[in-house]
């Protein structure tokens, strides 16, 4: 039987504004923008890869775990980035602020990984202390970087500033200097940081997120290592494997409030090794959403 060409983006698990935005707690969101990369640009075309290479023929609209999700994916499209990088900023706040007011589980494709500083503040009106789980080679603790405090270098420093942000805990890490371990030590309890060449082959989520702890996950693919995700801005040997990061989301204990995953760039992928993986990993976190809701639902 041929896929239907509306089903092909996204394995079929999309459906359109019009169909069901009000009966979907699931929305996914393009944010197109990479202004704030220090190197290599090209991320700004990272959503529309993710959707195309992801496709209908070739992968199916459930999830690993089994969870079936054929159209539960409202796709809002690309917020498109405006005149200024303080301009975009502030229409991705607007814009999360909207999703999560209304009750909405938003996945998110970078742009570079500082559209993840304006999502973090819209956390806000969810009226709770939030914990960022980030997955990294980087720690993006510069105060700013080059002059520039709003860098993807410097995410989760803006993100710590935030009094609604309880922690942020960073897997993965191994690109750490004296600027950035002085930075630790300033935000104290706050954060955590799991360097790459400590995780154990299995990765369970971090003990300190209690369960049912709300959870917004950032996936910066550099986290990963370059065998599994070459199309980044900047590969660094010695990541993590597509396995252990499936595992961590589908075992987490956590209540997932939104995902990103940031930092695709089509010019230095191959073959969409990464463009797939990225799709894969935003996928299973849906997944993981809907089935925590079953199991919840099961027990009421």
């Amino acid at each position: 039987m041929r896929i239907s060409e509306s089903a092909i983006p996204f394995g079929g698990c999309f459906t359109t504004v019009s169909e069901s935005l009000s009966n979907s707690q699931l929305v996914f969101v393009g944010l197109p923008d990479d202004e704030q990369s220090s190197y290599r640009r090209g991320c700004a075309k990272g959503p529309e890869r993710i959707r195309y290479a992801y496709d209908g023929y070739c992968y199916n609209s459930a999830s690993e775990s089994g969870i079936e999700l054929t159209g539960a994916v409202v796709d809002l499209g690309d917020w498109l980035p405006q005149r200024s990088w303080d301009l975009t900023a502030q229409a991705y706040y607007e814009g999360a602020q909207s999703l999560f007011r209304a009750g909405k589980i938003p996945f998110f494709a970078g742009g570079d990984h500082a559209v993840t500083i304006p999502i973090g503040k819209a956390l806000d009106v969810l009226g709770e202390p939030i914990h960022v789980v980030q997955i990294d080679a980087h720690s993006d603790l510069y105060p700013d970087f080059d002059g520039n405090p709003y860098s993807h270098a410097c995410v989760a420093a803006r993100l710590l500033e935030l009094k609604h942000i309880a922690s942020v805990t960073q897997i993965g890490i191994r690109t750490m200097n004296w600027v950035q371990n002085q930075q630790v030590k300033q935000f104290g309890e706050r954060l955590h940081v799991l360097s790459a060449r400590e995780l154990p082959e299995q990765l369970e989520p971090p003990p300190h997120l209690t369960e049912g702890a709300p959870v917004y996950l950032t996936i910066d693919l550099d986290g990963l290592d370059p065998a599994f995700a070459p199309g980044v801005s900047h590969p660094v040997p010695g990541g993590l494997s597509s396995r252990q990061v499936l595992n961590l989301i589908q075992r987490a204990r956590w209540n997932l409030v939104g995902m990103d995953v940031v930092e695709l760039n089509p010019e230095q992928d191959v073959n969409d090794q990464t463009a797939i993986l990225a799709a894969r990993l935003l996928h299973e976190g849906m997944g993981y959403v809907v089935e925590q809701s079953l199991t919840v639902n099961s027990e009421q």
